[in-house]
């Protein structure tokens, strides 16, 4: 049986989209005082996740400033506008050689706990991508052995990530996790002001 236990993981962060909905460049936009994209890397650094690519598109002198100023490698992608799918492909190319795995997450996604990185990245085994579950509902990261990265990238695109993964169910793995957080999507200016007060309230 092949394994894929993985002891130099990387992580990407898409950090490239237009931020329509949002009405402001999401990386750069701060949540109690600290941009989107340094608390999205924040998970894989207490984790001891050494490489992060973050691609850029979309603003991508300011995000690449602010990516490289604290130790991450920005990465642009020229295909931005074409969708997410893209940048994930170009994060995989620009992985380094030395890497053997890499997690995917949207720089939306800012809160993921550090001890869920750990947990994906220590039960990735005896397949090659393990997707987060909290309540039974799929999240983000992912983790993809890097046995997978050629045929993500050769993937045609269709429904992006989601259709590879529909694609390759027989290689995944499923880790139901105690944190709700890889669920949790910055999408808009309401989801903002909304995860505000519910931080907020569980202070108070």
């Amino acid at each position: 049986m092949p394994d894929f236990r993985t002891s130099n993981p990387i992580a990407i962060i898409l950090a490239a989209g237009c931020s329509s909905r949002m009405g402001a460049t999401k990386p750069l936009v701060e949540i109690e005082g600290i941009p989107m994209l340094l608390h999205a890397a924040n998970c894989f650094q207490e984790a001891g996740i050494s490489e992060i690519i973050v691609v850029t598109g979309f603003d991508a002198d300011k995000v690449g400033k602010l990516a490289g100023s604290h130790g991450m490698r920005p990465i642009f992608n020229n295909d931005y506008r074409k969708g997410m799918f893209t940048s994930i492909c170009a994060g995989l190319r620009a992985s380094s050689s030395i890497c053997d795995a890499a997690f995917i997450l949207p720089v939306d996604i800012p809160f993921v706990l550090p001890s869920t990185v750990v947990e994906l990245k220590n039960t990735i085994m005896d397949r090659p991508i393990v997707i987060p579950r909290y309540g039974k509902t799929s999240g983000h990261p992912p983790i993809i052995h890097r046995a997978l990265f050629s045929l993500v990238e050769n993937w045609d695109g269709e429904n992006g990530l989601r259709g590879f993964f529909d694609y390759r169910k027989a290689d995944i793995e499923y880790l139901e996790v105690d944190d709700a957080n890889i669920l949790l999507d910055i999408d808009t200016k309401a989801d903002l002001k909304e995860l505000l007060l519910e931080r907020a309230r569980s202070r108070s």
